[in-house]
């Protein structure tokens, strides 16, 4: 019984990796619930997991409120195009939405794959704001340098985040709890495990 309770116990490891997660989001949703502060919020949990998946000592508030002062300013702008991204997906699709012609069906496929570009430049965009100094110009074009040059681990990414939109879809009664727990954090976590090598590589580049 000692053993199982033992903090080296790949179990406990495993809960307590889930109770990580589950602050981490909690943390992540209230900070960006003002909905401008949003960017700050998604750098600021990008910060924390890095160093989660890397086994560095963690103290999750701490860390994320850190990360988010620092990047507040630079959050703003990036949160705010994200946003206005996917408001104008949404409503090209909706406009596209029922229509039978050919032309508005490639439309819409063009609209996706421009849509999980940008989303996934997204995603590399908020870790490489929670890791390096740089301006919002700058980290949006490195962002999508990666996004392209690794295209696989870009594909990961985003097939990690439609199975969860999917998931919670399909248990949508219990949706809301799910994605309080661990909405944007889990998937996030998910997507580090792929995004650190290609930091790894930048580092030991530099």
């Amino acid at each position: 019984m000692d053993k199982f309770f033992d903090s080296n116990n790949p179990v406990m490891r495993f809960l307590s990796r889930l109770v990580d997660l589950v602050i981490l989001n909690v943390v992540t949703i209230v900070y960006s619930l003002p909905l401008i502060t949003a960017g700050g919020a998604l750098t600021a949990m990008n910060y924390v997991l890095l160093h989660l998946h890397r086994g560095d000592e963690t103290y999750i508030i701490r860390m994320f409120r850190k990360s988010f002062r620092e990047n507040f300013r630079q959050g703003i702008p990036e949160g705010l195009l994200v946003l206005a991204a996917a408001a104008i997906t949404a409503v090209d699709m909706l406009a596209l939405h029922g229509s039978e012609s050919r032309t508005a069906t490639l439309m819409m496929i063009v609209i996706t794959v421009i849509a999980v570009m940008i989303f996934v430049t997204s995603v590399y965009m908020f870790a490489l704001q929670s890791r390096y100094e740089n301006t919002v110009i700058q980290t949006i074009i490195n962002a999508a340098r990666l996004a392209v040059t690794y295209l696989p681990r870009s594909a990961g990414m985003a097939a990690i985040w439609l199975v969860w939109i999917l998931m919670l879809v399909y248990l949508y009664k219990a949706a809301s709890l799910f994605f309080l727990m661990f909405g944007l954090s889990l998937p996030g976590y998910l997507c580090t495990m792929l995004y650190n090598r290609v930091f790894e590589d930048l580092e030991s580049e530099e």
